[in-house]
């Protein structure tokens, strides 16, 4: 029983502090990245890169996050919806 209880302490411990990381990192990213934002379209998906990529970054596949890494590289400052859609595309098609 008291085995289980400190496996419990430390596991938690544990997430808390890569949750803690993954904020950091998570923040640092709409920082650098959503500032040069010129469509609601390219902030969304800045978000969900940086999201993916720091905040739920045990779940995303070496695929994917490069996948985000992509979008977040080539998505600042776009300026046309089409441009957008077209960056996604040959982002997934390379890194998916």
């Amino acid at each position: 029983m008291n085995h289980s209880l400190i496996t419990i302490v430390v596991l938690g411990l544990t997430v808390s502090t890569s949750t803690i990381a993954g904020q950091t990192e998570y923040d640092d990213c709409i920082l650098k990245n959503l500032k040069g934002a010129k469509l609601d379209l390219a902030a969304h998906l800045i978000k969900q890169a940086c999201e993916k990529n720091y905040k739920s970054s045990t779940f995303t596949s070496d695929k994917n996050r490069a996948y985000y890494n992509c979008l977040l590289e080539h998505l600042i400052e776009v300026e046309s919806i089409q441009a957008i859609m077209d960056i996604k595309t040959s982002c997934a098609n390379k890194h998916k």
